[in-house]
């Protein structure tokens, strides 16, 4: 091999190791969001599902009290209304926490991509190349 060539051979063997290690650390670094987002629905589900159970199980004690049919309608509405509550509530807890980790993750891309060498960067967007046709007229 000539000299160019093993340079040229180094020069791409740096820069396949710099490439991966830069994807290391940007995997590394989602998947601790996706872990902490993961955990995050777990206990939201979680506290979501023990506090629809307990609703439930105080409209069944009050049930029980009921005197009236009036009483029963009365229960019933109290019931659905504070289950579209919680639903809606929980559906906005669930938006908010996915949204906050969405931000996580591209902060952590941001901040990985000003952590590079200039010349590693993604160039800005550039207006797409006309048609060969206009450009030969």
């Amino acid at each position: 091999m000539r000299k160019s060539e093993k340079a040229a051979t180094r020069g791409a063997a740096d820069l396949q190791a710099q490439l991966s290690e830069a994807w290391n650390q940007q995997l590394g670094r989602s998947g601790e969001t996706y872990g902490r987002l993961f955990a995050a629905m777990r206990d939201e589900f979680t506290g979501f599902v023990q506090r629809r159970l307990d609703a439930n199980m105080a409209t069944v004690r009050e049930w029980s009290e009921c005197r009236s049919l009036n009483d029963v309608l009365a229960l019933q509405q109290r019931w659905a209304q504070s289950a579209v509550e919680q639903y809606v509530d929980q559906g906005n807890r669930i938006l908010e926490t996915c949204r906050m980790a969405a931000t996580d993750i591209a902060e952590a891309a941001q901040k990985a991509e000003g952590e590079k060498p200039a010349a590693e960067r993604k160039p800005a967007a550039q207006r797409p190349a006309e048609p060969d046709i206009r450009r030969a007229a």
